[in-house]
C-alpha cells in the first residue's frame, strides 16, 4: 500500500484545503494530504517513485523545499500559487510540514483541451524535465507513436504523430507532463526557437500552467500603472530603433487591457519592468548560452518574484536581432512581455504565446483573452483634451544606459496597422526623454564577483561575505548590494570590494550588487545563496 504519513495540522479533511488556487490549465483533482493514501498506483518507468504536485499553506517555505529533498523527493518545477511538481519515493514523511494539499496529474488534466477530434493527433509531448530523453522515446515508440524531428524541440519534449488512443494511453505514464497541439511550422520543418520559459525564483513552469499569479493589479481584474526602463539595447541595431520596437510591443498589450506604461525614473524601482540586451553571465541566476538556443527571458510579476527582477526582459545579446526578419526584436519582446505580465505559454498554435516564437505583428484572440484574465479589458474612450491619438511615431528610449547584464531574441515579425479596438493607454512617454549631452559618460562601470565563484552557491552559516573587483573608463564612485531578505549595505573599497556579512535566513537568498560611476551608470550581478 502506497503510505505517505500527512502534516499533523491536516486533520478534518478536504475542509483544511490550503486557500491558494493551482492554476492549471486542466481541473486537476486535489487531495488533501489524509486522503492521499486511496489514489491508484501510477505507471512508472521507476516503481516506487512517482511525481506529484505539492501544495503549501503559505506560499513555498524553502525550509520545507530543503526538508522535502532531505526525506528523499527532488524537486522538478514550480506551481503557482505555492506548490511545486516533486519525484519522490512512494512511502513520503511529510509530518511536520505545512503541506496542505496534493495533487496526482492523471491522463486527462494531461491532454490539452486545444487537441482536436480526428483519426491522428500531431501533437509536443511535454515530459518531466528529470526524464531521461531516451526513456521519453522509448514510452513514445512502445505505444506506436511517430517521433518527428525538429532541431528547436527543448530537450524534454517530442514531436509525436499517432492515433489519439495511442497519445491518450501515453498520457497514463508519469513521466508524461503535458501533451498539446503541434504547431504547423514545426510540423513542417521550419526554424523556429523556443522560449525557455519565464523564470520564478523557483525556476520555469511547466506548459500546463495557464498564468503565474493575479498579475500585478492583484486579484481580480482590475488597471494598474507600470513603469518600464529601457537599459543596455542590442549592438546590432540603433539604440532608437530597438527601443521603438520594445514600445510598440508595450502598446500592443495595453491596447486590449488597462494597463498604463510611462517611463521609470529608476531602473530598480518597484514595479519597474527593466529591459535590457547581455550576453553569457549578464547578472541574473540564468546565464545565456550564446548564438541560438535561448533567446531570452523574462521573470514573472511580484508575487512570485522578488523586486527588482520580477517583470524584467533579458535579450540575449549575441543572437542576430534584426527589425521585420529573423530574428525579430518585436517577436520576442512581444511573447517575452506577455511572461512579464503574468501569462504561461498558450497550448494554440498562431498564438503570440505559444512556446515556440513565429513572426507576429499583433496579438491574437487567443492572447487577448489571456491577458483579460488578469486585468480589466481597456474601454474605447476618447482621448482627453491635448492628448496625442497616436504615440509617436518614433518613441524615444528611457534614461541613459545602464548595468552590463543582456539576454535573450526570438524569430521576427513585421509591423502592421494596430487594430481598430480600444486605443492604447501607455508607453511611448509624451515628452520623450532627453539624450545624454554629447560628450558625457554612457560607459557602465565593469563588476565581477570574485567570491562566491559560482551564481549559486550552499552554505550553512547564518551570513555571507561578497567580494569582487570593478573598474571604469573614468571611475567608480561606490559599490552597494541588496537581498531579497531586505537587507543592504555599501561595500568596503570598489576596485577590489567587499561586501557583508550578508545576513541569510535558512533557505534560498538572492543577493544583488551594483557599482556606480560618477555619471550614474551602473552594473550589476547577483548570487543565489542558499542556507540550509
Amino acid at each position: 500500500m502506497r503510505r505517505i504519513i500527512w502534516p499533523l495540522l491536516v486533520t478534518a479533511g478536504a475542509g483544511m484545503a490550503s486557500e491558494l488556487p493551482l492554476r492549471l490549465k486542466s481541473a486537476a483533482r486535489s487531495e488533501t494530504v489524509a486522503a492521499m493514501w486511496r489514489l491508484p498506483r501510477v505507471k512508472s518507468r521507476l516503481p516506487g517513485r512517482s511525481h506529484v504536485v505539492v501544495q503549501f499553506g503559505a506560499g513555498v517555505d524553502p525550509t520545507a523545499v530543503v526538508e522535502l529533498e532531505r526525506r528523499g523527493a527532488r524537486l522538478v518545477a514550480y506551481v503557482p500559487d505555492g506548490a511545486m511538481v516533486i519525484e519522490a519515493p512512494d512511502e513520503l514523511e511529510l509530518e511536520g510540514l505545512d503541506v496542505r494539499r496534493l495533487v496526482r496529474l492523471e491522463a486527462p488534466d494531461k491532454l490539452s483541451p486545444a487537441l482536436t477530434t480526428g483519426e491522428r493527433w500531431q501533437c509536443v509531448v511535454q515530459f518531466h524535465p528529470d526524464v531521461p530523453r531516451q526513456e521519453a522515446e522509448a514510452l513514445a515508440r512502445e505505444h506506436l507513436l511517430e517521433i518527428r524531428e525538429h532541431a528547436a524541440l527543448h530537450d524534454n519534449e517530442l514531436l509525436v504523430e499517432g492515433a489519439p488512443s495511442r497519445v491518450q494511453r501515453l498520457a497514463e505514464w508519469d513521466e508524461v507532463a503535458y501533451v498539446y497541439p503541434a504547431s504547423g511550422e514545426l510540423l513542417r520543418g521550419e526554424p523556429v526557437i523556443a522560449c525557455a520559459g519565464a523564470m520564478t525564483a523557483w525556476g520555469p513552469v511547466g506548459q500546463y500552467v495557464a498564468s503565474v499569479g493575479d498579475g500585478w493589479d492583484g486579484p481580480g481584474r482590475n488597471s494598474v500603472e507600470l513603469r518600464y526602463w529601457l537599459a543596455q539595447m542590442a549592438r546590432r541595431l540603433e539604440r532608437d530603433r530597438a527601443a521603438g520596437e520594445i514600445l510598440r510591443a508595450l502598446e500592443e498589450w495595453a491596447r486590449y487591457v488597462a494597463i498604463r506604461f510611462s517611463p521609470g525614473a529608476d531602473e530598480w524601482g518597484p514595479r519597474t519592468l527593466r529591459l535590457h540586451f547581455g550576453a553569457r553571465d549578464h547578472g541574473c541566476p540564468y546565464p545565456f548560452d550564446g548564438p541560438g538556443r535561448v533567446l531570452a527571458h523574462a521573470f514573472y510579476p511580484a508575487p512570485p518574484n522578488y523586486e527588482p527582477l520580477a517583470g524584467d526582459v533579458h535579450f540575449d545579446d549575441d543572437e542576430p536581432w534584426a527589425i521585420g526578419e529573423y530574428v525579430d526584436l518585436f517577436s520576442v519582446a512581444l511573447h517575452e512581455l506577455g511572461h512579464a505580465l503574468g501569462l504561461g505559454h498558450s497550448d494554440k498554435p498562431g498564438a503570440v504565446m505559444y512556446p515556440y516564437y513565429r513572426k507576429v505583428s499583433e496579438l491574437t484572440e487567443e492572447d487577448i483573452a489571456a491577458i483579460r484574465e488578469l486585468y480589466a479589458a481597456r474601454e474605447p474612450v476618447s482621448s482627453p483634451p491635448g492628448a496625442p491619438t497616436q504615440p509617436p511615431a518614433t518613441p524615444q528610449p528611457s534614461p541613459s544606459p545602464p548595468p552590463t547584464p543582456q539576454p535573450p531574441a526570438t524569430p521576427p515579425s513585421t509591423p502592421t496597422t494596430p487594430p481598430s479596438s480600444p486605443p492604447a493607454n501607455p508607453q511611448p512617454p509624451q515628452n520623450p526623454t532627453p539624450q545624454p549631452p554629447a560628450g558625457r559618460d554612457t560607459v557602465p562601470p565593469s563588476l565581477a564577483i570574485t567570491y562566491p565563484t559560482t551564481t549559486t552557491v550552499v552554505v550553512n552559516s547564518a551570513s555571507i561575505t561578497l567580494r569582487g573587483t570593478a573598474s571604469d573608463n573614468v571611475g567608480v564612485a561606490q559599490v552597494n548590494w541588496t537581498s531579497s531578505n531586505g537587507h543592504s549595505g555599501v561595500a568596503q573599497g570598489t576596485t577590489e570590494w567587499i561586501a557583508g556579512p550578508v545576513p541569510l535566513y535558512t533557505g534560498s537568498t538572492t543577493i544583488t550588487v551594483r557599482a556606480r560611476d560618477a555619471a550614474g551608470n551602473t552594473s550589476w550581478r547577483s548570487v543565489v545563496v542558499t542556507r540550509r
